[in-house]
């Protein structure tokens, strides 16, 4: 009888590890956009001192959550994984009651960009996971002990969580959950018989002139590579320039966004400029600088500001679909395989 009720406290714990796993993962495959979330979480709880923080807070925070998981999963760690489960839910518990209290205009995160619950949704969602919580861990005492091949998946699994850390900040999210993501149509590339649905999902590029006439359609208009520049303090004008010529001897019209105003523009007279928002500039590529390619306003493909190509002529003279089908593949295959390595890591070893 005890042992049937170990067990079944052990996969509880388990089910709670997958969970905060995937929360987890989800988050750190697109930093910036958690970077976002937690940003809104401190200008919600009135604390602007610390948005400085958010994006090292969009690194810790999931990391530990992948941490816990691995460990309860693992049964490495298993007593201080669940007294951080339980400070951790508790805490996510009371922030999203306090979110669906004052209907905040914002969404919980739970599992960053990729699932969006109401908060009625999230906070019922922790309070569920809460009761999983007691269930796995009281008493709490009797965790029993890891299994050194055990030791050895977790110490791998981490390996593995750190190297999508690392490439999901220097490079794009492994998989894009944006309204900008491959083979999205433009909303001023869509035409009358376009259906409800199909100009319900369009996003939206817009910008003007210096003069401030708007120009979206000339996002549209054939082959275009659009540099978006949402923060241009820290952008690289320099290798921004290099990118934009480089794309300029190409069959592509290159465009420059930029979330700011001319001062703060430090690029020769002959690129000009179009200006729109910071929100719609991040959230169309995460990247500060990359590239975005646009075939009469279909979105092709994108580049962070470190994987540009040199020959970006090649691809675009290209059939644009061909690219498009080409790097989705190589992403989705990226994105499966991990997922499957970590879940032989966690279970077969």
């Amino acid at each position: 009888m005890k042992r049937g009720y170990l067990r079944f406290r052990r996969h509880a714990a388990g089910l709670l590890g997958i969970v905060f796993l995937i929360s987890g993962i989800l988050k750190l495959w697109d930093p910036v956009g958690t970077t976002l979330i937690v940003t809104e979480y401190f200008k919600f709880l009135h604390l602007p001192g610390l948005i400085p923080a958010a994006r090292a807070v969009a690194i810790a925070l999931p990391f530990t959550e992948c941490a816990v998981g691995i460990g309860l999963i693992t049964g490495v760690l298993r007593k201080l994984s669940a007294l951080v489960v339980y400070i951790m839910l508790g805490g996510f518990t009371l922030l999203t009651l306090a979110l669906w209290i004052w209907d905040a205009p914002m969404d919980c995160g739970c599992f960053g960009q990729a699932v969006h619950l109401t908060h009625a949704q999230s906070f019922w969602k922790n309070v569920i996971l809460l009761v999983f919580a007691v269930i796995a861990f009281t008493p709490f005492k009797e965790f029993g002990r890891a299994k050194v091949h055990r030791g050895v998946a977790a110490v791998v699994a981490m390996l593995a969580i750190i190297v999508a850390t690392i490439y999901s900040n220097l490079y794009l999210p492994v998989v894009d959950f944006t309204p900008f993501n491959w083979g999205s149509q433009l909303f001023a590339s869509l035409d009358d018989e376009a259906t409800e649905k199909e100009f319900r999902k369009a996003p939206i590029l817009s910008f003007y002139d210096a003069q401030g006439e708007y120009q979206d359609e000339l996002a549209t208009e054939g082959k275009v590579v659009v540099f978006s520049v949402y923060d241009p303090v820290t952008v690289d004008w320099e290798t921004l320039e290099t990118h934009y010529r480089t794309a300029d001897l190409t069959e592509a019209r290159p465009l420059l966004l930029v979330a700011g105003i001319p001062e703060q523009i430090h690029l020769p007279q002959d690129i000009e400029p179009y200006f729109s928002d910071y929100k719609t500039l991040i959230t169309m590529n995460r990247s500060n600088g990359g590239g975005t390619y646009f075939y009469y306003g279909e979105l092709m493909h994108k580049w962070s500001v470190r994987q540009f190509p040199n020959d970006l002529a090649e691809d675009i003279a290209g059939d644009p679909d061909a690219l498009s089908t080409r790097h989705v593949t190589r992403r989705r295959i990226t994105a499966q395989g991990f997922c499957v390595v970590m879940l032989a890591i966690l279970v077969l070893l």
